[in-house]
């Protein structure tokens, strides 16, 4: 096994670690999460079974308990919105990661005019 093959393989290891530990905690927001070959951890909320307003809950939620730095405010020109956040795990500033959240704008379906 290569050098670069055995990092990536600890970077894996200590995502799955601070993932472990992310989702101890009572109360969260279920979320999507994936762990990336660099060992980045990505957080994404839920669109399919969330309306807008619990996105974002869910979004401000992981943002407060990771203490991530939120990056401005993202709207497209069809009214989807998109936030994004960044953080480092405090037990070990190695592991970083994202939470985003990407928000559609009502539909007719939703009940807008």
């Amino acid at each position: 096994m290569s050098t670069s093959e055995i990092y990536k393989l600890r970077w894996q290891r200590d995502a799955h670690r601070a993932l472990g530990e992310f989702l101890q905690v009572n109360g969260m927001p279920v979320i999507s999460w994936t762990i990336a070959i660099s060992g980045a951890l990505v957080g994404d909320v839920d669109s399919l079974t969330s309306t807008p307003g619990e996105m974002r809950a869910a979004f401000e939620a992981w943002v407060r308990q990771l203490n991530a730095a939120v990056w401005p405010e993202r709207i497209d020109s069809d009214g989807t919105v998109h936030l994004h956040a960044k953080f480092a795990w405090v037990q070990n500033p190695d592991v970083r990661g994202a939470i985003r959240a990407t928000i559609a704008p009502p539909t007719c379906e939703d009940g807008a005019s």
